[in-house]
């Protein structure tokens, strides 16, 4: 346990290492000044920062300072980089293709996170890993867009929204077949070319019972950004942010890579420009102020995000009082112990994995009320992968 919770320690001071350097007002001298009392294992940095999906972000900032890297370490971080932006580069050529099917259909999709931040709010494209393909598009666009990409050569995945963990945002994913290959469990070191396009109808995030929807009103408010080579409909800067913060925030529920979602954060509001009281005012009617909350609030303590003390202290205000002692409690050492987690290989594993995730997601319910609508789910094993696995064999003992 001793040992556990000394590489949990020092996953957490290398971690801090590689935001400490992503942030806007760090100096080259003091952060080599801080790495080298940390121990200044370049070794664990870059390997760390390559799965966190921070390596060609790292890479850049390294690249601009005059930090002496070890030719291997260095080495690392700049093939990331480059596999990157060759990917980033695909995923784009990718997204032409659909949008212009997309235009000569009639349809009209809204890009959400990955491809409209690194066209649009990184200094470029190759710094932002994307893994998929969102796109938003009304419910009744669905079927003409299921038909349009089965066209285009991709095949289709389908899963009831009431099944698993009750994901509703997007019940559908289409791949090609040749992007099979490739694949593995951590998304920033996936080597497949065609990346997987998610068809969503909705934003709304959605966890063993836990809800919260921004998208009503929110297609009336798009604007339109060259992604690629194609105009296409994209968040608008509030929009966007409001949405990154609950993305990142249900990451974190979950125990899905949420570190890439955290520097978005800052990315987004590096840019600056932001209506900082209608985007409270947002929160605040679509019930997300909490997440908001804490999702700004790990951005600027851990990366240095621009978010202004007064709208954090808004931000807090409007958030109960026992959720708002939890967020502050929230470090960097909760994050990774939550989102670094190892696959599941048995179904003990599972069924614990199980518990564990709804205490996660009942952990910011607002209420008795949303707490019961998330314990509730483990009453409805038929509908859980778990559940499937263990009555099947219960069938197969039988």
């Amino acid at each position: 346990n001793d040992s556990h919770f000394a590489q949990s320690m020092t996953a957490a001071a290398t971690t801090q290492a590689i935001l400490d350097a992503l942030n806007p007002k760090q100096t080259p001298s003091q952060w080599e000044s801080a790495f080298v009392r940390a121990g200044s294992d370049w070794e664990d940095l870059t390997v760390r920062a390559i799965v966190l999906g921070l390596a060609p972000q790292l890479h850049a900032r390294l690249s601009q300072w005059p930090v002496e890297m070890p030719p291997g370490a260095a080495a690392k971080l700049a093939v990331t980089y480059r596999a990157q932006a060759q990917r980033n580069e695909a995923i784009y050529t990718q997204l032409d293709e659909v949008l212009v099917a997309c235009q000569d259909h009639g349809l009209q999709p809204v890009a959400l996170k990955g491809v409209h931040l690194a066209a649009c709010y990184y200094a470029e494209p190759a710094l932002r890993p994307m893994n998929d393909i969102d796109l938003l598009f009304t419910p009744a666009e669905l079927p003409r867009v299921e038909a349009l990409l089965a066209e285009l050569g991709y095949g289709g995945k389908h899963k009831p929204a009431e099944m698993g963990a009750g994901v509703t945002k997007h019940t559908s994913t289409f791949r090609r077949a040749a992007g099979v290959e490739g694949r593995t469990v951590n998304p920033y070191l996936s080597a497949s070319s065609d990346r997987m396009i998610e068809p969503h109808t909705s934003l709304e995030e959605s966890w063993f019972g836990l809800k919260v929807d921004v998208t009503p009103g929110i297609r009336e408010r798009t604007e339109t950004a060259v992604l690629g080579h194609h105009a296409c409909r994209v968040l608008n800067r509030e929009d966007l942010l409001l949405h990154i913060n609950l993305h990142f925030c249900f990451h974190l529920i979950q125990g899905a890579p949420a570190m890439v979602q955290l520097t978005d954060l800052l990315a987004i509001t590096q840019t600056g420009g932001l209506d900082w009281e209608t985007f409270i005012a947002r929160a605040q009617s679509y019930q997300a102020a909490p997440y908001v909350y804490a999702g700004l609030k790990l951005a600027h303590d851990l990366l240095g995000a621009p978010v202004p003390a007064a709208e954090l202290t808004r931000l807090a205000e409007l958030t109960l009082p026992g959720l708002r002692r939890r967020i502050q409690a929230l470090g960097l050492a909760d994050i990774l112990r939550r989102t670094q987690q190892k696959p599941l290989t048995s179904i003990p594993q599972r069924i614990r994995r199980g518990f564990q995730d709804r205490a996660a997601a009942a952990a910011w319910a607002a209420d008795w009320r949303g707490r019961i609508q998330v314990w509730r789910t483990l009453f409805q094993p038929a509908r859980t992968d778990t559940g499937q696995m263990l009555l099947q064999k219960l069938k197969s003992d039988a």
